[in-house]
């Protein structure tokens, strides 16, 4: 058997037990009662347990892979550097699970983090457990560790598209009845994805500014944010188009601010 073969193998393992893990979670949630959003088609034929294994093994090892990207430039030991990447999903996921929308309750700004957060903790376990890196010498370099500019300039890039999508496009959020905690939302947001994504940039390992933009924004947002969003239409009957131009939005805006980030190799000790 081939090296890949073995990291696909792995990659998928990683995915099936974070899947288990997340539904153990779910089970564990209690059931909710919502009447905006009518349940999806796999809710009413009775067949969600399963797309939901089905898509959650796909989404959590496409989210699992990622991490091949950055591990040559983490330091710490194999389980901490597993542990650091499921960490910077988990900020990620909170972040959008706490955004106000009419059909989620206030106990689900609650449950819902705890099981995501497990499960990606479960995940960065087994990624380092499998795939992290001990011993690696990393060239050290002087950086600053969180450019303010650059976070700065990802949270108002983030503020702006999402300001364009409530304002002009429309999409479905509660900015008409709830401005304040909308926009504290994205305040929130744009500041946790900058700093996820200033902690990331120091561990790509890709010069050139475009190059390293297109991977932080459009890869390791991009695709995380992309894989998350998508599971809800296995359980609402959610708008499609809508969920696209938002999570589309959100991944150009998050990726032109990265363009501010150093762009060179950096430590990632400092």
């Amino acid at each position: 058997m081939n090296q890949r073969v073995k990291t696909i193998l792995k990659l998928l393992l990683t995915g099936l037990v974070t899947t288990m893990v997340r539904i153990a979670g779910q089970l564990s949630i209690p059931a909710g009662e919502q009447t905006v959003l009518p349940p999806s088609l796999f809710a009413q034929n009775g067949t969600m347990p399963l797309a939901f294994t089905v898509y959650g093994i796909f989404a959590y090892t496409g989210i699992a892979a990622l991490f091949l990207l950055i591990r040559g430039r983490m330091g710490g030991g194999r389980l901490s550097q597993g542990i650091q990447y499921g960490l910077s999903c988990c900020v990620v996921w909170i972040v959008y699970l706490l955004e106000p929308l009419p059909h989620v309750a206030p106990l689900d700004r609650i449950t819902y983090p705890i099981a995501d957060s497990l499960a990606l903790l479960v995940m960065g376990l087994l990624l380092g457990l499998l795939f992290g890196i001990s011993g690696q010498k990393v060239p050290e370099t002087r950086s600053r560790k969180y450019p303010l500019v650059s976070i700065l300039a990802i949270t108002a890039c983030f503020l702006a598209g999402r300001l364009l999508l409530y304002t002009a496009a429309g999409i479905y959020s509660s900015f008409a009845d709830q401005p304040a905690e909308t926009l504290l939302w994205c305040l929130l947001t744009g500041v946790s994805a900058a700093c996820v994504m200033a902690w990331l940039n120091r561990r790509v390992n890709e010069n050139g500014r475009i190059r390293k933009a297109l991977v932080l924004g459009c890869l390791l947002f991009g695709a995380d944010l992309a894989l998350f969003n998508f599971f809800m239409p296995l359980v609402f009957s959610a708008d499609i188009p809508d969920l696209i131009l938002r999570t589309l939005t959100d991944i150009f805006t998050v990726t032109a601010g990265c363009l501010t980030l150093p762009s060179g190799q950096t430590d990632i000790r400092s």
